[in-house]
Parts: structure tokens; sequence; C-alpha cells
């Protein structure tokens, strides 16, 4: 038995997905259960919420501060790692500010994924990998004597969940992360359109920061009793709408992600100018859009041709 701690500081829910391989595979080779530090934007304790592989989530903040903050949140973060009273502390990304106070800690075993030969650079051997590859070739490296490679989410609490449904659901995400990924708005009008003639449920996501979507969105889409809207729903409820749903159509984003685990039919749409589709690590069967590549006719033509087979 051996006591991990694992520090996860991407930002992404999709991220968290991706290192589910390394949880599952360090529970079950050490039959311990994990202690997480995770970067609180990242929603850890709402999307692992029914796993098993850890004890206790810990959130902390992974941000750019000032110099002197930034030295206090070092502090800070080496007497919480201190006080885990962990044998072994894996850090999975190497930037300086976290990597300082994995130093400074009392832990005799530290991995850092990523960590050059020496202290505070970096090794760039896969730097042209994507950061779900990345993160498997690490846990690779580890050697593990339990390897499980396995990105689905646990589901106990959704096990009854499509009893009462009678209807196809489907659910729209229209932006990503920092708006990198997004795919014209008008064309998800679209599809909405032609989806709105068939008896099925919507659900539209989008950021609450982001309410200009509401303008662009004819008042026939959102008046229809078949739209919901979900900007304004906590995380956890989005993971209960998106477990609901049949359907899942977006950019490459947490939600796409999220649905891939989920075993969803998705269908993510993406800019390679900007990112690859990370999330088909989870789902081979996820369907792919590359926007360089095919028209916008084409893929909603697609996407179309694709759910009709089965609300129709």
């Amino acid at each position: 038995m051996k006591k991990t701690l694992v520090i996860i500081a991407a930002r992404g829910i999709g991220d968290l997905i991706y290192h589910l391989p390394l949880l599952r595979s360090l529970y079950e080779s050490y039959k311990e259960k994990l202690i997480i530090l995770s970067n609180k934007v990242n929603h850890s304790k709402e999307v692992y919420k029914f796993e098993t592989f850890y004890k206790e989530i810990i959130e902390f903040e992974n941000t750019r501060f000032s110099f002197f903050k930034t030295l206090k949140t070092i502090k800070n973060l080496k007497n919480i790692i201190n006080k885990c009273n962990v044998d072994q502390l894996i850090l999975t990304a190497s930037p300086r500010r976290l990597m300082m106070p994995v130093y400074l800690s009392d832990v005799k075993e530290k991995i850092i994924f990523g960590q050059g030969k020496f202290f505070f650079t970096k090794d760039n051997k896969y730097q042209y990998l994507t950061h779900a590859d990345k993160i498997m070739k690490y846990t690779e490296n580890l050697n593990l004597p339990t390897k499980i490679k396995n990105f689905y989410l646990a589901q106990a609490n959704f096990q009854n969940i499509n009893e009462t449904k009678k209807k196809p659901h489907i659910f729209i995400n229209l932006d990503s992360h920092h708006d990198q990924n997004n795919w014209n708005i008008k064309n998800y009008i679209n599809i909405i359109s032609q989806l709105l003639i068939y008896e099925l449920k919507i659900y539209i996501n989008f950021s609450p920061t982001k309410l200009n979507f509401l303008k662009l969105l004819p008042k026939e889409i959102i008046n229809s009793d078949k739209i919901t809207l979900t900007y304004n729903k906590s995380i956890s409820e989005i993971i209960q709408i998106i477990n609901l749903c049949d359907f899942v159509i977006g950019n490459e984003s947490g939600p796409i992600c999220l649905a891939a685990s989920y075993k969803k039919e998705v269908h993510s749409i993406y800019l390679p100018i900007y990112t690859q589709p990370e999330s088909q690590v989870i789902n081979d069967k996820t369907f792919y859009y590359n926007t360089e590549k095919e028209s916008d006719e084409v893929i909603i033509n697609k996407i179309m041709k694709s759910l009709l087979r089965r609300i129709t």
C-alpha cells in the first residue's frame, strides 16, 4: 500500500476525464484511496462525485498572481501538501509555480510529469502531443502493476434516469473555452430550426458570461416549449442533463468530453488551427467534423442525417 497525492493543475473538465486512467490505475495498483489536490475551477468535486478511487478532493487556486502573492500561495500549497502526509506525490503538469511547493514539501517520492533533468526545467519530448496524450504517456512511464485505460465516468446516480423519458433529448453547446473553437452560431440555429419540427427536447447551453448568445438566437427558438436554456444551471445540473440526453452536439469542449465519457452519440466540431479533437481518446465512436476540410453545409447535413436515423 502506498499513500498517494495527485495534484491536477488543469483547468478544464475534459482534463479531469483524461486523468481517469491514471487515477484508477494508481488506486488499483496500491489498494489505497487517493488524495486529490485540484484546481478549483475545473469542478473536480462534481465530475468525480461518484468515483471510488479517492479519499478526499482538496481545491486550490492555480492562477498567475503578483510576485508577493505567488510566494504566499507557494507557502500555503506546500503546507497543504505536508498536511496530507503521503508517501508519494504526482504533479501531472509542470508549471514552475507548482513545481516550487512540490520541491519544498516533505514528501519523499516526488513525480512531476514533464519535468526536465534539472530543477525547474521541462522535458520537451512530448511537446507536440495533445494534453490527453501527454498524460497517457507519462502514466505508461510509471510502469504501474495495474493499468486501467477507462475514460468512462461512474453513473451510479443516473441508472434510472431514462425510465420516464418518452422522446429524444438533444444537448447543444454553443461555445468553447476562450471561444477559440467556436463554430458559427448560424449553423447551430440552422440545425435547431430543422429539429423543431420533430417531437423532441433540446437543451441549449453556453457560458453564463456570454449572454450575448441570447441576442443571436431567434425568438421562435427561445420561446419554443421544446427548448430549455441551461446557461444558468450549475455544473451538477449540466452533468445530469447531459446524461439524460441521447445526442450531444457542440464545439470540442468540456460538455463534449462529458458526453463522450457517458457514451452518448456525440457530434464534435473543431477548428484545427486552435485545437485537435482530444476527446477522441475517451470514446472512438464520437463523430468529428474538421471545419477546414468540410463546409458548414456538409457538416450540418451529416449531423442531421445521423440524428434523423434515430428520431424519425
